[in-house]
């Protein structure tokens, strides 16, 4: 893309965006946000109760016209709906707790849905879009209701995503990029990210709200499964979309919660699959215990504190097992 600004087609784009205590994050995707060549229509910000002073921050932007009270027992909401052509809604949701990204996600998206919006671009805190990202997801509305850039990490390689649910495990498979590697600009998936995904209103109200139990993690994956009953969910070569935050995976002992919201979303994951898929949930159900036995082993090698994490390990498997889902930890 050149960086040349077209024109609105007749459909609005509306972003939901989640942010939770990454102010500098956050800022940095508003701007990716605000210079893309096709502009968004509306902007639904919702805001898990953030403490790092993110609210003086969109103050000082001119985004707010006040800073909220930061110890509200109710959501506080400021919204600047568009006058003319061409300006932008904006809408502020500042949520009395911090509810998740799945939660942020499920008033995110039941907020946008209050307006004449035909699309909702999901997107985090912590990626920022090329200029040129929405518009070149568009490009490929014609095919697909559901549509996911490329991401691309700090070290400027591609995240390779290409891959599926299994129907029989119930685990998710990844491929090198097969498809790009072969020339092709997309290929289609059966799961979903909330890191760019663009989705149509229409999808939306035949599979419902995102579901705000699995708090954090595999909310956006059962979405994308969902939406791929009613639409061929696509993965874009060509638009992209940059991760800011930096993880460190090697030499990089796995934290409390990600043994707990991994091994306990997973029997809510089931959940959904059962639903769609009854012949293999036998098997799914022995894949759950495949799940447990891959985290105490990860555990064993690599926490320094076994104890605890084999502690965490147990209270995910039995709340999983009971469905005790929201917050865990």
């Amino acid at each position: 893309m050149d960086g040349t600004r077209v024109a609105r087609n007749t459909e609005k784009v509306f972003v939901v965006l989640v942010t939770y205590n990454r102010k500098d994050l956050l800022l940095e995707c508003l701007d990716g946000l605000l210079r893309q060549t096709r502009p968004i229509d509306g902007l639904v910000l919702i805001d898990n109760a953030s403490t790092d002073g993110t609210a003086d921050a969109l103050y000082a932007q001119k985004f707010l016209p006040e800073v909220p009270p930061l110890n509200a027992r109710s959501v506080w909401e400021f919204r600047r709906e568009s006058l003319r052509e061409g300006e932008m809604t904006f809408v502020y949701l500042r949520l009395p707790f911090n509810e998740g990204g799945s939660g942020g996600f499920h008033e995110g998206v039941k907020k946008a849905l209050e307006f004449d919006c035909d699309w909702l671009w999901m997107m985090d805190d912590d990626v920022e879009p090329d200029e040129g990202c929405l518009q070149g997801q568009l490009a490929f509305s014609e095919i697909s209701k559901c549509i996911h850039p490329r991401k691309y990490f700090q070290d400027g390689l591609a995240h390779e995503w290409e891959g599926y649910i299994s129907a029989v495990t119930g685990r998710r498979v990844f491929q090198p990029d097969i498809s790009f590697r072969k020339g092709f600009s997309f290929c289609t998936i059966n799961t979903g990210c909330f890191e760019g995904m663009l989705i149509h209103r229409s999808v939306v109200e035949k599979i419902g709200l995102p579901d705000k139990r699995f708090f954090l993690g595999g909310d956006d994956s059962v979405y994308g499964f969902l939406a791929h009953y009613h639409t061929p969910v696509l993965y874009l070569r060509d638009p992209r979309i940059n991760k800011k935050k930096i993880y460190q995976v090697e030499n990089n002992p796995i934290g409390d919660r990600s043994i707990y919201y991994g091994m306990r979303n997973t029997f809510l994951m089931q959940r959904y699959l059962n639903e769609k898929m009854e012949r293999y949930r036998l098997i799914r159900s022995f894949f759950i215990l495949v799940r447990f036995v891959d985290y105490a082993l990860n555990i064993l090698q690599n926490r320094p504190e076994k104890f605890r994490g084999y502690r965490v390990l147990m209270r995910a498997f039995r709340d999983g097992l009971t469905g005790n889902f929201g917050k865990g930890l």
